[in-house]
């Protein structure tokens, strides 16, 4: 599926909005000229700015809102792009209480398998990224993923 630009530009604009409207509120900084909202506010200008020429460059095309792309009308077009939305809805649904590497373990899991990679190749795959996932980002970058389940024997 292919959006025009115009239609881009229509929600890039409301993007732009919201984040003028929300860097209003932002305190100011004593003792200073420029305050918290001073880069969102220039920020959404530009956004404003790059949504009105996609716009323009939309109308000026007259191509229709949505093209439907060539991988809509295969049979598992739509079925995987709904799937990957709903794991992405489940991993913020439960990380939390089941913990990152139980709930991305079954993610990565389906994603495999959907896409057509064997039972265990998949299982060893998604076991495998998890637990360098976990490792990498909860030794290395310092990024606190959630233990869920799993805090009473989380190794570090």
């Amino acid at each position: 599926m292919r959006l025009n630009d115009a239609l881009l530009g229509v929600l890039l604009f409301g993007v732009a909005i919201a984040l003028f409207l929300g860097s209003r509120g932002f305190p100011s900084i004593p003792g200073q000229q420029i305050g918290a909202g001073a880069f969102p506010t220039v920020l959404s200008a530009g956004f404003a700015l790059c949504a009105t020429i996609l716009v323009i460059s939309g109308l000026r095309s007259r191509l229709p809102a949505i093209v439907w792309m060539d991988w809509t009308r295969e049979p598992n077009g739509i079925r995987n792009v709904v799937v990957i939305i709903a794991l992405v809805i489940f991993y913020i649904a439960f990380a939390r209480q089941l913990g990152f590497m139980l709930t991305m373990a079954p993610i990565i899991f389906v994603m495999l398998r959907l896409f057509g990679v064997g039972w265990l190749a998949s299982l060893a795959i998604a076991v495998i990224a998890v637990l360098g996932m976990q490792y990498i980002f909860g030794r290395f970058l310092l990024v606190p993923l959630p233990w869920g389940l799993l805090a009473p024997i989380r190794w570090w």
